[in-house]
């Protein structure tokens, strides 16, 4: 009963642990709204509005056809309704002002007319291209009528900007159209978000250039602190202490007050807007030679005296005994390496002018000032930025868990 009430415990703080990256998740496959509020469907007009010169503002007739409101409705107070000259071809456009069709499942309306059996829907996309869909409808009461995306997908359209529906009625008998209800039905749930996020926003260039610079940077600390680390713990020099003290005392200082200085230095070199600025300053740090120089502190000198008998030389012992043993510090130091240098952003952001050279921070940073009210597509885009770290903890975990000496030394 006990193990059974403390698993359960457990599991409960697994869930809340991950909430905030459930919901974030979840959020970014939601096609419009909120976490509290999802939008599964949208209006594009319902035409309940009191006055007829509002509802001409967003429908727009052609070639003599009058609009007036009708207080026959299929499901609300009241409709369109549209008078039909006999002579030619009549039109009715619903103004969309830019709409977005790629995340609509269906575009359902209801319709109504006694004389008219058929009639094309077209399509005008922002580039003037169109595309028209024969409509057959056989009755002369309300009906539903519903357009699906997979019959707009593959028609040549641009389906993001949409600028206006259009009725074509072709010439017949004087006859009346009711109109009502326009509606999208949004696909739910959609990877779209993800897609727009990706493609639209240049979000691939982005972590393209964070992950060079963190890769560049974690291989450079692996190499490089490690090496100093080894120096600090096994080599005897004069002012060993004070230059630990003094790298141990650069933790502590701000990385606000030495962004100038750097920043003149990568000037004067021409590094500005280059990898060289991003990665250089971060090839050795503190703390990886503070972690590593603990570790390698803790491993059996043993090992590295029996390799100087056997004449090996300085390299090969760091490179074929030093590194192997430490392999759980530097998965530890990796880790922490590459989260820090892909959450950094106030030292990119100054280091960096054009939108190529930007990493995924400072992208996000620009990209939340410019969508500050579309959750679903921040989420999707914090989503995407999140997936390398999780995979680089998958990677480095079995090695950060693994024992110290994996039995190198016998008792």
């Amino acid at each position: 009963m006990k193990r059974f009430l403390f698993l359960t415990f457990m599991f409960v703080l697994l869930i809340v642990s991950l909430f905030p990256l459930i919901t974030m998740f979840y959020t970014a496959i939601i096609p419009e709204g909120n976490l509290t509020h999802v939008v599964k469907e949208k209006y594009l007009n319902d035409f309940e509005i009191k006055y007829i010169k509002y509802i001409k503002r967003k429908v727009k007739t052609y070639d003599g056809a009058k609009l007036s409101i009708s207080k026959d409705s299929p499901e609300t107070k009241q409709s369109i309704k549209i008078d039909l000259l006999p002579s030619k071809t009549q039109r009715v456009a619903l103004l969309t002002n830019d709409l977005d069709l790629r995340v609509m499942k269906n575009l359902t309306f209801y319709f109504k007319s006694n004389n008219i059996k058929n009639f094309n829907l077209i399509f005008y996309d922002v580039d003037g291209k169109t595309t028209e869909l024969e409509i057959n409808n056989n009755s002369d009461k309300w009906s539903k009528i519903a357009v699906n995306y997979k019959t707009l997908k593959n028609k040549g359209i641009d389906l993001k900007h949409i600028t206006k529906i259009a009725f074509s009625f072709k010439p017949n008998q004087k006859a009346s159209v009711f109109l009502d209800d326009f509606k999208i039905e949004y696909k739910y749930p959609t990877l779209l978000n993800f897609i727009n996020v990706w493609k639209e926003n240049n979000f691939a260039r982005y972590i393209f250039n964070s992950l060079i610079v963190a890769i560049i940077v974690v291989i450079g600390n692996i190499i490089f602190s490690t090496m100093v680390a080894y120096g600090f713990a096994r080599r005897e020099f004069f002012g060993k202490n004070i230059l630990f003290m003094i790298v141990l005392a650069t933790m502590m200082i701000p990385p606000q007050t030495t962004i100038i200085p750097v920043f003149i230095i990568m000037k004067n070199l021409g590094w500005i807007d280059t990898y060289y600025a991003l990665t250089i300053p971060f090839l050795v740090t503190p703390f990886g030679i503070f972690l590593l120089k603990q570790y390698i502190e803790q491993l059996p000198i043993e090992l590295e005296q029996a390799a100087y008998v056997d004449g090996a030389n300085t390299f090969q012992i760091l490179f074929k005994i030093i590194f192997p043993l430490s392999k759980p510090a530097i998965a530890v130091m990796g880790i922490n390496t590459f989260i820090t240098s892909w959450n950094m952003l106030f030292y990119p952001l100054v280091m960096t002018t054009s939108k190529e050279m930007r990493t995924v921070q400072v992208g996000l940073a620009l990209f939340q000032k410019f969508n500050q009210v579309e959750w679903p597509t921040l989420m999707a885009a914090s989503s995407i930025i999140g997936i390398p770290v999780i995979i680089a903890f998958l990677v480095f975990q079995k090695h950060i868990i693994s024992g110290i000496t994996q039995g190198a030394v016998k008792g």
